[in-house]
């Protein structure tokens, strides 16, 4: 049975090495009804799979350059579920080193991090290694994703089976974890020790919030448009609503995003956050386009909910290291970007969470 799989799975990556969308799956039409449901969970619909049934599979075959030829000549003695698929995954070493990065402003209450590319299972190479979110258009599968996941909780200490995730819709709306969700939410704010929550980034900043003094946490997909609708402000007024926090007391980081040199937008985009902090709109000679300060707007819109500057860190805190790095053009390529990489991009995470009792 782990055969079929490890076939199935070397099929994909090397489609995945080679750059391929296109896979022909020579076999017979028993094995293919088998094996279907491994196709189904590690191939998304960012693939074409075209089946070639014949009686015998053990010929010789050709196909055209742009496709992936994998010939699926035996059959599994079970039917495989989707727990054989993922048994077989969690057994496959990662790919480099689970590597988050870490803030020195968050207090020893909490725990936190942001993640990189390193460590985990995916091959597409704007994919590789430890991509966090699912998207049915991209190569990744869910399976996979989970793995990854599964990943970065079992290297950071936390349990997957209470990792939540932001959902990165671009609004402003929060899920108060224990109530029921919204259909749509950027942000989430708990107070239940061993709680994971984490938001979204690849060139969006995943904002992580701390407040010591009533024990609450919360994360924030911030893109333009989540920014510019007050997601900031609207978790601020979450945790201040349902635990009592006060706005000076909270610590605020914003993780890896893309930063002033790359954010290039459009007129419209920088007529926008023009009018709320022109400084926050770069022009440069010799661009066509205007940048866009994002990191510059956000600390802007959190001191005016209250929170101290001196609790944000955004990379302008004179600390040796800084988590605020640009996703797009740091030069080890640390990160997953949209702008760098295109529609096939990964994303990474913050997370933050509450740490329960030794």
């Amino acid at each position: 049975m782990m055969d079929n799989i490890k076939k199935v799975f070397h099929a994909k990556c090397e489609a995945d090495k080679k750059g391929k969308k296109c896979i022909s799956v020579v076999t017979t039409p028993e094995i293919w009804e088998k094996v279907k449901p491994v196709y189904d969970l590690l191939f998304t619909k960012a693939y074409e799979i075209e089946t070639v049934l014949v009686e015998d599979p053990g010929g010789t075959y050709e196909t055209s350059s742009e496709r992936e030829l994998h010939v699926q000549d035996a059959s599994p003695e079970l039917p495989i579920t989707d727990s054989h698929v993922s048994d077989f995954l969690r057994q496959l070493p990662s790919k480099g080193t689970v590597s988050p990065m870490v803030s020195a402003i968050v207090p020893g209450i909490f725990y936190h991090g942001f993640s990189t590319r390193s460590g985990g299972l995916s091959l597409f190479s704007s994919l590789s290694s430890l991509n966090l979110n699912f998207n049915p258009n991209r190569r990744d599968p869910r399976v996979v994703v989970q793995e990854n996941r599964y990943r970065l909780a079992a290297a950071c200490g936390f349990g997957v089976e209470k990792l939540y995730i932001a959902k990165a819709e671009h609004g402003s709306r929060v899920w108060v974890v224990g109530k029921d969700p919204p259909d749509a939410y950027d942000a989430i704010v708990t107070n239940s020790p061993g709680v994971t929550i984490a938001a979204l980034g690849a060139d969006c900043i995943p904002m992580l919030f701390a407040d010591p003094v009533n024990q609450v946490v919360g994360a924030a997909h911030s893109g333009w448009r989540g920014t510019l609708a007050g997601v900031a402000a609207e978790t601020l007024r979450a945790m201040a609503e349902n635990f009592g926090t006060v706005p000076c007391d909270v610590l605020v980081v914003l993780g890896p995003s893309i930063g002033p040199c790359c954010f290039e937008v459009g007129e419209d985009v920088a007529e926008k956050f023009a009018a709320v902090q022109p400084a926050c709109v770069v022009r440069e000679e010799g661009k066509v386009k205007p940048t866009i300060d994002l990191r510059k707007v956000s600390r802007l819109l959190l001191e005016q909910t209250g929170v101290k500057p001196e609790n944000i860190d955004d990379g302008t805190l004179g600390t040796e290291a800084t988590v605020t790095l640009c996703t797009a053009c740091e030069p080890e390529q640390r990160f997953f970007s949209y702008r760098r990489d295109g529609a096939q991009f990964g994303t990474q995470v913050g997370f933050i969470g509450i740490k329960g009792a030794e």
